[in-house]
């Protein structure tokens, strides 16, 4: 496995973290563009990166999630800017991507992705669609920012496999403005907007993400897999192994309509 880390500047001056792997030199045919959490990097998921290199991926990340509290952080209009910038340089000409983002992270990028370059199909982990479940705290009376706890319970049912991962007593932070507007969004997009196919991949005990919000994303025609008795991250816990089986059966089935 090939692995390169490098700077990434965007053009409002930020630079990232920016991330690639791939089997060998040129041992690709479609590229994968994984955006994390905002809790963890994608560089600290092997299995991950290890499946999509086993389907034939050059895989791509930037060390960047909304709501991330870790620097460098940015609004929601220059994070849609970052990763759509990001795709277009990391991306070799007419190569296929497939936009995997999990978490705010989806729900910031799945009203825009049709237009990121190359973007041809989205998977999405645990998206965020509506303000209900949401356990939000301001950080200060004068500021418009707000925080949320990340528990690991929150997480996953089997907490365990989150060693290494996530510490307890994490946070996403974001200016209020910008997480209801990325909200706002996910609910005005129809299937006719949308423009490209997309799946959410869930667990039927996420503590954020209720029944409503679920029929919110089939009404936006994003076909939803769910695990029972998983939370949060499907990839760590309990049908961790359906979770990626599921991932792969869309990836696999996207490539077969292109072609």
């Amino acid at each position: 496995m090939n692995h390169i880390a490098k700077d990434f500047k965007s053009s409002d001056g930020r630079v990232y973290r920016s991330h690639s792997w791939e089997q060998r030199e040129g041992g690709y045919r479609r590229a994968a563009l994984v955006v994390g959490n905002g809790v963890w990097n994608a560089d600290k998921e092997p299995r991950m990166v290890s499946f999509l290199l086993s389907r034939g991926f050059r895989v791509l990340s930037l060390d960047l999630g909304f709501g991330s509290s870790r620097g460098p952080r940015t609004r929601l209009f220059d994070f849609r800017k970052t990763i759509a910038e990001f795709a277009k340089e990391a991306t070799p000409l007419g190569m296929p991507l497939y936009l995997i983002a999990s978490s705010f992270s989806a729900s910031a990028l799945m009203p825009i992705a049709a237009g990121i370059p190359g973007i041809v199909a989205l998977a999405m982990i645990g998206p965020i669609v509506e303000f209900t479940p949401l356990k939000l705290k301001r950080r200060f009376f004068l500021f418009p920012t707000v925080a949320l706890a990340v528990g690991r319970d929150d997480q996953s049912g089997m907490p365990e496999l989150l060693d290494g991962l996530q510490d307890e007593g994490e946070l996403l932070r974001f200016n209020i403005r910008d997480l209801r507007a990325a909200v706002e969004d996910v609910m005005l997009v129809r299937r006719e907007t949308l423009g490209l196919p997309a799946i959410a991949l869930a667990g039927e005990a996420d503590p954020w993400l209720s029944q409503e919000g679920r029929n919110n994303l089939a009404r936006a025609d994003v076909r939803v897999y769910s695990y029972p008795r998983v939370k949060r991250e499907p990839g760590y816990d309990r049908h961790a192994d359906n979770f990626y089986a599921d991932l792969g059966s869309f990836l696999d089935e996207v490539e077969a309509g292109k072609r």
